[in-house]
Order: C-alpha cells, then sequence, then structure tokens
C-alpha cells in the first residue's frame, strides 16, 4: 500500500518572533531539513508531500533541496500551498493526494517544527499501521496537570520582570489536578488509513470546527505509541537554542 509523509512548514511563526522558524539555521542546515531527511530515510515513502507558507519560503527550500538530494528523491517531492491555520494546510494536503494520487494508502502527517523525529520511528509507526486504527506518537505526562480558568493578576503584572508572561492567579475553585497516569502529550508524525482521515477532516472543515491536533478530528480507534526519546517542537527561539545544544 502507498505511504505519503504530510510534512507542514506553513505556519507563520508569531511566537518565534515572526522570522521563519523552519528555515532558520540549525547546525548549517535549514530547520526543515531534520523532519524531510528522517522520512527519506525510510524509504518507504511514494510521496513527500511539503505545504509551505508562501512563494518566498518555498523558493529557498526548493533550492536547497535541488542542492542536496538526488533525482529519485527529487521525484517524490510535491508542494502544497498551505492555508491560513495548520488544520487548513493539512487539509491541502489531503485534497492533493484526493485529487492527484492514490486513495488506498496510509498519510503520515508531521510537524516540520519537529526536527528530532527519526527514521527508526516512523518504520515503528508504519509496523503498527491498519485500516483499522490510526498510529499517534505521544509520550506520558510526567508533570503534574491542572485544567485551569483565571485572569491574569495587575498587580503582579506590574511586578513580573523575570518571565515574558505574567503569572496567573486561580483559586482553588478555578483549578482541577488531573491523573497524572491518565495523561500523555501528543506528538507527530500520526498516520492514518487516507480514506478514513479525509472524510473526517473533510466533515470538520465543512462544520467550521477548529482544531491543532490530527488524532482529535480522526473518529476511529487510536494507538498510542509511546516515545521516550525527545522530540522536541521548535516554538520560540529558545527552542532553537536547546536544539542546537542537543544536536
Amino acid at each position: 500500500m502507498q505511504r505519503y509523509a504530510i510534512i507542514l512548514m506553513a505556519g507563520q511563526s508569531q511566537r518565534f518572533g515572526g522570522s521563519d522558524k523552519c528555515l532558520a539555521s540549525v547546525h548549517g542546515q535549514p530547520l526543515i531539513f531534520y523532519a524531510l531527511e528522517a522520512f527519506c530515510q525510510a524509504e518507504n515513502f511514494n510521496r513527500h508531500l511539503l505545504v509551505y507558507r508562501d512563494a518566498s519560503q518555498k523558493k529557498i527550500f526548493e533550492n536547497f533541496v535541488k542542492k542536496n538530494y538526488s533525482a529519485g528523491d527529487l521525484a517524490k517531492i510535491s508542494w502544497i500551498a498551505g492555508g491560513s491555520e495548520r488544520m487548513f494546510s493539512v487539509f491541502n494536503a489531503l485534497e492533493f493526494v484526493h485529487r492527484r494520487l492514490r486513495a488506498d494508502a496510509f498519510v503520515f502527517i508531521h510537524d516540520g517544527a519537529r526536527p528530532m523525529i527519526t527514521a527508526k520511528q516512523i518504520s515503528a509507526i508504519d509496523a503498527l499501521l491498519s485500516p483499522k486504527w490510526g498510529v499517534v506518537l505521544g509520550h506520558r505526562a510526567t508533570d503534574t496537570t491542572i485544567a485551569a480558568t483565571a485572569e491574569n493578576d495587575p498587580e503582579t503584572d506590574r511586578k513580573n520582570s523575570v518571565t515574558t508572561q505574567p503569572p496567573l492567579t486561580i483559586s482553588a475553585q478555578q483549578r482541577q489536578y488531573l491523573r497524572r497516569d491518565a495523561l500523555w502529550a501528543l506528538e507527530t508524525p500520526q498516520a492514518f488509513y487516507f480514506p478514513a482521515i479525509f472524510r473526517d477532516y473533510s466533515a470538520a472543515i465543512h462544520s467550521q470546527r477548529h482544531f491543532t491536533d490530527d488524532s482529535s478530528v480522526f473518529s476511529g480507534t487510536i494507538k498510542i505509541l509511546e516515545n521516550n526519546r525527545p522530540n522536541l517542537k521548535i516554538t520560540a527561539q529558545q527552542d532553537l537554542e536547546l536544539l542546537s545544544k542537543i544536536f
């Protein structure tokens, strides 16, 4: 059965300071390169769908891949224009599959801002694939977690000079402590049988639901593959500094 990798690089990078985090240099390579390279090394993919932000970003990374990949690798790459939000970017890629590729396939959806994914992890997900369920990479929660509703405290806001975000004041009635042993932090890649995820995405987009995680759209069963390796998602500049140190 065919396998397609959807690699997202269309985000606005607002929390990164506005510059394009997917093109940020990490050890001499653009950040997005590491995700693409992992999927290329996995070798069992028929197509890599790179979902780009704008023409400028596409041109820069397209020039990079032309210089660094073989003709065979380049033939597997398709460029998809992203949308205003992540969910629209994923849907654009799914529609491309629907129009141009074979529907009897599995799709892997991955955030290009997660550069630490490995071919071995991708292959482990691949080994669990079935039309009967989706497969999601994730890790168990290790910190105490609460669900809370609160407002910023103006008094402490004025005194706050250490962090960029003001502290929250949360009463006992406003917070709910969640059972840590029942909590999972979901990551990407997430893999699904294409007809199922395309059906669910189409319905969700039509109903104008807002979502940021693919498994939350999926109406079927999922299997969570526990990940014990770092799979850092680059969000802010300090994440890039940490990544450089890890690398």
